[in-house]
């Protein structure tokens, strides 16, 4: 009996591992934060394909592409992935870089006129971040094997009609780090200025 016990739950673990598709961003609906993506070491990135469209049982139905832009060096990948085409668990090489170069990831959204969308948000077509990121141990996503590293997932429509659940295409890319971005000193700056002018207009109302 316990034998039987062990090995359901073995497969309960081994099934719930395979069934998982993507990695959910947990707050649909809101924009995610941005993150500053670098070079973990020096060599090649190797992006795995995790789901986009039909050919990996995904539901973007828009024509995708993504590419890696080496910001440091100001080289790029080109575009890779065709969403519709390609499975889950296939990869490529996303080129060479060296520890500590600053990374950013597009996403090309042929079916809407080539609009472009990224994980910097000065970069995307409507201003906003298009890109979640987590970190990924390794282990089955989508029903690939796929190594440890930095999943990201993508939204692929404009903020004017977009749902913001970042899973339209997502990706694992190894030797890829993942910081929250700070705010420019100059934003620190201006909210503490209109904090200090809210401060002081309350105290003159109390003085009134």
């Amino acid at each position: 009996m316990k034998i039987r016990i062990a090995f359901a739950a073995s497969a309960l673990v081994v099934f719930a591992s395979y069934a998982q598709a993507q990695i959910p961003y947990p707050n649909v609906g809101t924009i995610a934060p941005s993150n500053t993506f670098t070079a973990s070491s020096t060599g090649d990135i190797t992006g795995y394909f995790v789901q986009g469209g039909a050919a990996s049982g995904g539901g973007a139905s828009d024509l995708d592409f993504v590419q890696m832009i080496d910001v440091t060096t100001a080289t790029s990948s080109g575009w890779l992935f065709d969403n519709q085409t390609t499975g889950a668990g296939a990869s490529a090489d996303f080129g060479s870089v060296h520890a500590g170069d600053t990374l950013e990831f597009e996403l090309l959204n042929v079916s809407l006129g080539d609009l472009v969308f990224s994980s910097v948000a000065a970069d995307s077509a409507d201003g906003d971040n298009h890109a979640y990121s987590v970190a990924w141990g390794g282990g089955t996503l989508n029903g690939a094997l796929i190594p440890a590293g930095t999943y990201i997932g993508m939204e692929d429509e404009p903020a004017s009609f977009s749902d913001f659940n970042y899973n339209d295409d997502s990706f694992v890319f190894t030797d890829v780090s993942s910081t929250p971005t700070i705010p420019e000193p100059s934003s620190f700056y201006l909210l503490g200025s209109g904090l200090v002018g809210l401060v002081e207009y309350g105290r003159r109302k109390l003085r009134a």
